[in-house]
């Protein structure tokens, strides 16, 4: 896991390091120094504040699940956990190191992997509903602008060609190791991890409704981010239409192949957001956007990753 968060990250790095030179090099001029040193302060810090209860909200859809099933641990490493998992999506694929990241720390306080397999997979679920339910404005959003349709389906046939991808090794894999002795363990820990599941549909249905709740709120909490920061650009018209623009952004985000939707986040966001600034200042919204909604907390949860990596091997 560790070098597989090493590679991500280098990888991110160069990604995200070549889309800034891009923008850069595109919409940078003299007017957008001014811009930045123009910058309203205060909504920067509401920015911050969003950020904060996008990781609450975060922190309690995990926290809920987690004492669904008699898992206990502080908020506060509620917090750490939060940070950590963006970090994990940040330099993985589609996100997928988020999930792995909550194993990690949920493993830490010594719950028995089936329990914590079945926690991580309905955090899983719940962060689908809002998914779900932002469908129907995605599917108007590609009516009203056809040409959205390609990239759109360009991002499906990616995502299709990578889960199938998996689909086929872990398949090949799991055939091979049948016959071995470890099966046995395997098959007895997927049976308590689908008992598990099966406690949140008639035994935890409130704990479940308070996760899906928290996913659809930090994700309206995430959106909302863009616009507060437009505001401190000096912009006071459109701001709603800037949140609705962002939903198709936001599931190309989390389709994308790249390391934390790098270079799709950046570049697609300068083409979503082009509409509302003029050409000089998309940029410097776009690269200050990113930093604020993703880059920072990712930045805080690999330094919090690490502390705990060398706290588990000192013990």
């Amino acid at each position: 896991m560790r070098k597989t968060f090493l590679y991500g990250a280098v990888l991110l790095l160069l990604i995200l390091g070549g889309s800034v030179a891009y923008i850069g090099y595109r919409s940078f001029s003299k007017e957008t120094l001014s811009v930045l040193a123009s910058l309203k302060k205060p909504y920067l810090a509401v920015a911050l504040i969003l950020v904060f209860i996008y990781h609450t909200l975060d922190n309690l859809r995990l926290f809920v699940l987690s004492r669904a099933v008699n898992l206990k641990y502080s908020f506060f490493y509620g917090y750490l956990t939060s940070f950590v998992n963006t970090f994990g999506a940040t330099v993985t694929p589609a996100h997928v190191g988020g999930e792995l990241t909550a194993v990690y720390m949920l493993m830490r306080k010594k719950a028995p992997v089936h329990k914590v397999m079945s926690i991580v997979t309905m955090k899983t679920l719940s962060g689908m509903a809002f998914f779900i339910l932002a469908l129907p404005l995605l599917l108007y959003r590609l009516a009203v602008n056809p040409e959205e349709v390609i990239v759109a389906l360009e991002l499906l046939a990616v995502a299709f060609l990578v889960f199938g991808a998996i689909y086929m090794v872990g398949n090949f894999a799991f055939k091979r190791n049948m016959e071995k002795p470890s099966f046995k363990k395997i098959k007895d820990t997927l049976r308590k991890y689908v008992y598990y599941l099966k406690i949140y549909s008639y035994k935890r249905k409130s704990y479940l409704f308070v996760s899906i709740l928290s996913s659809v709120g930090l994700y309206i909490s995430f959106l909302a981010i863009a616009p507060v920061v437009a505001k401190a650009f000096g912009k006071e018209e459109g701001l709603w239409d800037m949140f609705l623009a962002q939903i198709g952004l936001l599931y190309a985000i989390f389709a994308s192949p790249t390391p934390g939707g790098s270079g799709v986040g950046e570049v697609g966001g300068v083409a979503v957001f082009a509409g509302f600034f003029h050409p000089f200042e998309v940029g410097a919204f776009v690269i200050i956007w990113r930093l604020i909604s993703q880059y920072l907390s990712a930045l805080v949860g690999g330094i919090i990753l690490f502390v705990c990596i060398l706290k588990d091997l000192r013990s």
